[in-house]
């Protein structure tokens, strides 16, 4: 009985992980909803605080999982980002360089203040 339960719990887990990696992927299609999860490392970005929240960290994290899959969505995060810094003070390269170590995690989609996101 104990073994049944484990793979009904197994297979919960496998659905529900599928389901939320086509809520993440309906999530890129749009920038708007590229600014959920990324305006919180602005102010680390930018210079304002020392270190990256938890919170940056953490949606870092998701747009890195989204970013992992697709060329396509590296690119859409790439220009969504880099609309979204348009016109505003520049990131600090070094902080953008930081970023990964700080999170512990390697980037799958880059962050600058001009990139061609068509390259990416």
């Amino acid at each position: 009985m104990s073994r049944l339960a484990g793979q009904l719990l197994l297979m919960l887990i496998l659905i529900s992980g599928s389901a939320m990696a086509r809520k993440h992927q309906q999530h890129i299609s749009r920038c708007q909803d590229v600014t959920e999860y990324f305006p919180y490392c602005l102010v680390f970005l930018k210079g304002y605080n020392h270190r990256p929240s938890q919170q940056c960290c953490d949606h870092i994290k998701v747009l890195n999982v989204i970013a992992k899959g697709h060329k396509s969505e590296r690119r859409r995060i790439c220009h969504c980002i880099e609309n979204m810094v348009k016109g505003t003070s520049p990131l600090i390269s070094s902080r953008i360089l930081a970023l990964p170590t700080n999170c512990r995690l390697q980037l799958n989609f880059p962050i600058s203040n001009k990139r061609d996101c068509s390259r990416v």
